[in-house]
């Protein structure tokens, strides 16, 4: 009966110890399926704050290319205003030049349109006189003449 009864108590010991350590062992891996789930979690904001930062970086690099462009674009802009200021600077000093060569125009025409009255006014002595001036020369010339002869 002694070989039984250690025989059940060590079968007790066993169940018992077994019992400990099985409770032990679920204890121990109770709060890491607790964390499991932390973990998950945190795993997956850690890929969605990943994928954020991606997102940021390329909005960044297509925003930067976008300012490249405007950079591009205002130098271009730039360059066609300087140019049109030089025709305009140019025009302006075409327009200066006609503004001369119109006066120098008009100052002919005042001095052509007066010598052109003074000729009219010469040209019209000049007619008068002529038209009066050979039958006046006629008939002195023909009286001259019958008084001769």
């Amino acid at each position: 009966m002694k070989q039984t009864c250690c025989k059940k108590y060590l079968e007790r010991n066993n169940v018992r110890l077994l019992t400990a350590v099985f409770c032990f062992l679920l204890f121990s891996l109770l709060p890491q399926g607790a964390f499991a789930q932390d973990f998950f979690s945190i795993d997956t904001d850690l890929q969605t704050l990943e994928n954020l930062i991606n997102d940021t970086i390329a909005n960044t690099e297509e925003q930067q290319k976008l300012l490249e462009d405007l950079r591009q674009n205002l130098n271009e802009s730039g360059n066609l205003i300087s140019n049109y200021e030089k025709i305009i600077t140019e025009q302006e000093n075409l327009l200066k030049d006609l503004q001369i060569q119109l006066s120098e125009m008009l100052e002919t025409y005042k001095m052509q349109s007066r010598l052109s009255a003074r000729y009219a006014r010469s040209s019209k002595f000049w007619r008068t006189f002529t038209l009066i001036a050979i039958p006046v020369a006629a008939a002195i010339s023909g009286s001259i003449g019958y008084a001769v002869r």
